[in-house]
């Protein structure tokens, strides 16, 4: 046993120096670390989310913190719930699952933002992603990966990858921080709403899909449940409007909680509002949220 425990800190100790010389090595050109680890992108704009939400919450009281994937963080706009007197800050990302949502939370709380709701996209288009694009997105793309939920994230979702990244970028944000990204098309609000610039949709066809909610994200929705009561925060779940609607049974983890369906939104088949099946233009996104902000209004405590 006392070998084992040699082995494993050995391992870590040539790991860690591993990643140092790549580091050194990368650090001699951007697209040698591109190749080797990942390129920081603005997509999505994480990086703005991120540190928006630490500043933000220290000054301001957030009574929502939204959580979810793409059709949350371009869908959810914040304003509609500041005017209800219930700030709230969008904290969604690309392809945000159940699996990072948990950590998310758990961020919120470590971070004393102590919402007294949550708000839960559960795009049944994600119920079968391991989390593993999501992880990335939220490892690579801000300042503060070298927290303990980000790196914690990484190390437990089961992809080696991933703890090579949170390691490397976790070093090297603690001494280089992100700058100088490209910039894209839509734009940040601030309080974590992307505002989608996208032409209205173009066509459409829609396959028959009936998705299914893997073991692991049904885990990690149960222990969101679980942190949600244990902190007395109320969980409302929002399945998004969907030009094509994805048809499921509702699973059990899902059971017995708020449920706000966004397809009962008058303006949910509403194809200009769109710019494909699932995703909200920015004034599609805008009536919604007004609408959505309402039904979550009538739902609180």
């Amino acid at each position: 046993m006392r070998q084992f425990g040699k082995d494993i800190g050995l391992f870590f100790v040539l790991l860690i120096a591993a990643l140092f010389a790549l580091g050194m090595a990368a650090q001699l050109h951007p697209r040698l670390e591109n190749g080797l680890f990942a390129k920081p992108s603005s997509y999505g704009h994480t990086h703005l989310r991120i540190s928006d939400f630490l500043e933000s919450t220290k000054t301001k009281s957030t009574r929502i913190v939204h959580l979810g994937s793409s059709t949350c963080y371009r869908g959810i706009d914040t304003a509609p719930f500041a005017v209800l007197n219930h700030p709230s800050f969008n904290l969604c990302s690309s392809s945000q699952t159940f699996f990072n949502s948990k950590h998310l939370l758990e961020w919120s709380i470590e971070k004393k933002v102590e919402p007294k709701v949550v708000t839960l996209d559960i795009y049944p288009g994600v119920w079968h992603l391991s989390g593993t694009e999501s992880t990335r997105d939220l490892i690579v793309n801000h300042n503060h990966v070298n927290e303990s939920v980000f790196q914690r994230m990484a190390w437990v979702s089961g992809d080696p990858f991933n703890v090579i990244l949170a390691t490397y970028f976790g070093l090297k944000r603690s001494f280089v921080p992100l700058k100088h990204l490209p910039g894209q098309a839509d734009e940040y609000r601030p309080g974590g709403f992307t505002f989608s610039m996208r032409d209205p949709l173009n066509g459409l066809k829609c396959d028959n899909v009936h998705p299914v909610l893997s073991p692991m994200q049904s885990r990690a929705l149960q222990s969101i449940r679980s942190t949600c009561a244990e902190e007395g925060i109320q969980l409302i779940l929002i399945n998004p409007p969907q030009l094509c609607e994805e048809v499921f049974e509702r699973p059990e983890v899902m059971e017995g909680l708020p449920w706000i369906e966004g397809n009962e939104w008058p303006l949910a088949k509403v194809d200009t509002l769109y710019y494909d099946d699932h995703h909200l233009r920015g004034v599609g996104a805008e009536l919604y949220s007004e609408w959505l902000a309402e039904r979550v209004m009538a739902l609180i405590d």
